[in-house]
């Protein structure tokens, strides 16, 4: 039992500091600021909610964060944002529910968010899983917030903002699923 353990401290650190580096890359790679939305460093806070918090910002042409058929998006958190921010995913899943739009729909259907037990860099490691990725902005919860809350998403920009450590973002395509069995050949006498 405790070679496991140490075993599996030894692995989970430097992998979570791997794929957090190679996926601050592809965050800033896959980010295109909008008009409506200022540029920001990938390892900042997400991006502004309307101003006043009571409008939408004018509907914009996605451009899809992920560019294969899976994903994953690491956040870090601060310790002490990690309630502002696990109350922002909960309104991130009100409103990819109650959302009439389709898009919206696909998006909440494959993702799923985890807090991972062990510290990255004495934060807290949020890794969001995606299955099956579709058209659409993972990385800005606000913008999704603000179409079905407009009054509310000024007062939980205000709340996350300074939570913010880093962000990274991971394409993934499916090498083998091991759940399936083997294909087996032609039966044998």
């Amino acid at each position: 039992m405790k070679f496991g353990m140490s075993v599996r401290s030894a692995l989970v650190a430097p992998l979570a500091l791997g794929v957090m580096m190679v996926g601050t890359a592809q965050v800033a790679r896959a980010q295109t600021p909008s008009p409506a939305q200022p540029q920001q460093p990938a390892t900042q806070q997400p991006a502004t909610p309307p101003a006043g918090g009571a409008q939408a910002a004018p509907a914009q042409a996605e451009n899809p964060t992920f560019s294969a058929p899976a994903g994953l998006l690491l956040v870090q958190i601060k310790p002490d944002k990690t309630a502002d921010y696990e109350a922002m995913i909960t309104k991130l899943k009100d409103a990819l529910t109650k959302s009439e739009k389709p898009e919206r729909k696909a998006m909440a259907k494959a993702w799923k968010v985890f807090k991972a037990s062990e510290p990255a860099a004495g934060n807290t490691l949020y890794v969001h899983v995606i299955d099956a990725t579709a058209p659409g902005d993972y990385t800005n919860p606000l913008r999704i917030i603000s179409e079905v809350f407009p009054t509310e998403v000024q007062d939980i920009y205000t709340k996350v903002k300074e939570g913010f450590v880093q962000t990274g973002l991971l394409n993934l395509t499916l090498l083998t699923d091991l759940s399936t069995p083997a294909a087996t050949g032609a039966a044998q006498p």
